[in-house]
């Protein structure tokens, strides 16, 4: 029995694919694993790094990748304006507010 793929909404994919590109801009290649952790950035053996979790939800992963770009920084680098609110709105939101958008929809 083959899972159901989910679709992911275009916008979506692109925001996630924009705040991508800010980290590589600070030097921060993100990497997408599967575990048990929410996910950060760290740096190991001088390689910097934003690692997150692959199981979360899209809206996870963009709200984790929004504030781990806030606790490294923007303030130094150019970022598309609808993306610096992006990260300033999603950096703010907690987690669990996720988990509860999240568990709605799933019902």
């Amino acid at each position: 029995m083959q899972k159901k793929k989910k679709t992911v909404d275009p916008e979506l994919k692109q925001m996630l694919s924009e705040l991508e590109d800010v980290a590589d801009k600070l030097g921060y290649k993100i990497r997408f694993e599967k575990g048990n952790f929410a996910g950060g950035y760290c740096v190991l053996k001088e390689s910097k790094l934003l690692v997150v979790n692959s199981r979360n939800e899209i809206e996870r992963r963009i709200i984790i990748v929004a504030k781990s770009l806030k606790e490294i920084g923007i303030d130094d680098i150019f970022i598309k304006p609808n993306i610096r609110e992006l990260i300033e709105k999603e950096s703010s939101r907690k987690l669990k507010d996720i988990d509860e958008v999240t568990e709605q929809a799933e019902n």
